[in-house]
């Protein structure tokens, strides 16, 4: 990730999906342009729980990041079902 993205909180996103958004929730391949949807737990500055992201900008999967608008997200454990989506979509690899 870019330096400037540093000033942005990092939280952890566990049971994490990929997905078109909150109206079309489809499950899509990581890549900017389309939303994280998972939950985040004991992040002081931001909302605990489900979450949609905002737009994701760019994804380092080395790293397993995700940068959004408003934060840097550590994939954690990915959602199972969007795992198991991932390997019939013929997409390799969950980030």
């Amino acid at each position: 990730m870019d330096p400037f993205a540093a000033s942005k909180p990092k939280v952890r996103i566990d049971n994490w999906s990929v997905v078109d958004g909150l109206i079309s929730p489809a499950y899509r391949e990581l890549a900017p342009g389309y939303r994280l949807n998972g939950f985040i737990l004991r992040h002081r500055d931001l909302p605990c729980g489900l979450v949609y992201t905002s737009a994701i900008l760019r994804v380092d999967p080395g790293a397993w990041l995700v940068e959004t608008a408003e934060a840097i997200y550590q994939l954690g454990e990915v959602d199972r079902r969007y795992e198991r989506w991932l390997l019939g979509s013929g997409v390799e690899d969950a980030a």
